[in-house]
């Protein structure tokens, strides 16, 4: 347990570091500082990346070149139900496209989709849930690698 501690350790202080260096913003969400990293770097390599919002729980992740503000999602191959954080709000006011990052054991991307809110909300579990929210749910669906995604996959890992 002790190794383990200080792995933990020296790699929150690497994130820290990492944070002052403006890699990533950091709020001990690490997966998602690191889907944020690698989508941002998916970004500068397509030459689309501007900024990353100036607070960590802002009202969307990335701003790209041309105004389009991302909303970044993230899960892992540690992931023991597949499952990430809740994708909110789709109104289309705070963010309008979704960058879908789905990392492997060693927390390198295995594919990153990029995919337009309007056609997101199109998409399952989307419908169902407006369903259940005009039946007063508050909830939103849970990220999740949606085998649809694969259609909007703009970076895959070679092998």
């Amino acid at each position: 347990m002790q190794r383990a501690m200080e792995s933990l350790a020296r790699a929150r202080s690497e994130f820290l570091r990492a944070v002052s260096e403006g890699l990533v913003l950091g709020n001990d969400n690490h997966i998602g500082d690191i889907g944020e990293y690698w989508a941002r770097m998916h970004f500068e390599q397509t030459g689309q990346f501007d900024a990353y919002h100036s607070e960590k729980n802002g009202s969307y992740d990335i701003r790209l070149k041309d105004g389009r503000r991302v909303s970044v999602k993230t899960v892992t191959a540690w992931s023991k139900h597949g499952k990430g954080t809740q994708v909110r709000p789709l109104c289309g006011t705070n963010w309008t496209v979704l960058a879908a990052v789905k990392l492997d054991h060693d927390l390198f991307p295995e594919r990153i989709a990029v995919v337009p809110l309007t056609d997101l909300v199109l998409r399952d579990p989307f419908p169902s849930n407006q369903v259940r929210r005009s039946n007063g749910s508050k909830t939103f669906p849970v990220f999740r690698w949606w085998a649809w995604l694969d259609e909007y996959v703009t970076y895959r890992r070679r092998i």
